[in-house]
């Protein structure tokens, strides 16, 4: 009977907690001449000065929607953070880079409108998952870089993160492909634009691997028990300990590639979250 009671009272908590935010639904963060592209805003119903952090769905960059990332922007938002909720342009519609791009003009926007947010632009990381995991990687080495340009949107603003959380990230899109019993994957293809051996350099331009640096923001990689946990980050986490970049690992148990906001494992994802925010972003 204590557990049951203990379990209603945290989920009342969490309901309090959620109920207790302010948000903004389809805001237009950036333009690309008639295209518009929007986001869901959430933050505690407070004045207090908060961190930011941006959520990334995932989709394999030819699917997917930020719907499916809102329960977790709410969670993070409940536990003190300014959070966005994008959408991005897929590859379907626009090829490699124009999905980071989207990422890096929404941490301008994030940047450019502070003050209405109650953000500390200081203090700004990114979650994502898959597909968004590999864009927040992108964007987590590639501060105010030549190479992805801002085209507008902000342009006066920094999109450098201070932190960044991937999950069931390719971080390695060139070793990816090569161990492909096809040497292809179909939505690389689409993404990039080509298959490997026709493109070889955007997809090394496309792999975070590649972009590791000094500067890169410390990132947190978190895999479920049954996502093929560290496997990815192997070469990766070698890269960012030779560069000196904060890293680390963390694996939940149980839980499948793509089921970070599923009920039974979302607790979890969140709480590790929280955690390494918590030593990069957060003044707690």
């Amino acid at each position: 009977m204590k557990v049951v009671l203990a379990v209603f009272s945290l989920l009342l908590a969490q309901q309090s907690a959620l109920a207790d935010l302010k948000s903004g639904r389809d805001v237009v963060y950036a333009r690309y001449g008639e295209r518009e592209l929007k986001l869901d805003w959430f933050r505690p119903d407070s004045d207090a000065i908060c961190p930011g952090i941006l959520v990334v769905h995932g989709g394999g960059w030819i699917g997917g929607t930020r719907k499916s990332f809102e329960v977790i922007a709410k969670d993070l938002a409940s536990h003190g953070y300014v959070v966005a909720n994008l959408e991005y342009r897929l590859a379907t519609e626009t090829k490699f880079p124009g999905a980071v791009l989207d990422v890096k003009a929404a941490i301008r926007w994030m940047r450019a409108n502070a003050g209405t947010l109650g953000l500390d632009p200081k203090r700004i990381g990114a979650v994502g998952g898959s597909a968004g995991g590999h864009l927040a990687a992108m964007a987590a080495s590639t501060a105010d870089s030549e190479s992805f340009s801002k085209k507008g949107n902000h342009p006066g603003q920094s999109d450098a993160l201070q932190a960044a959380v991937i999950m069931g990230a390719g971080v390695d899109q060139v070793a990816r492909v090569k161990e492909a019993k096809s040497g292809s994957i179909k939505n690389c293809v689409i993404f990039f634009g080509g298959e490997y051996d026709e493109v070889p350099d955007i997809y090394a331009q496309g792999s975070p691997i590649t972009h590791v640096s000094a500067v890169t923001a410390p990132i947190l990689m978190v895999d479920g028990e049954l996502d093929k946990p560290g496997q990815r980050y192997g070469d990766y986490r070698k890269k960012l300990n030779e560069a000196g970049v904060k890293n680390e690992f963390v694996m939940v148990p149980g839980a499948k590639h793509g089921e970070w906001g599923k009920e039974a494992f979302r607790p979890a994802f969140v709480k590790a979250f929280v955690e390494f925010f918590g030593s990069t972003i957060s003044d707690k």
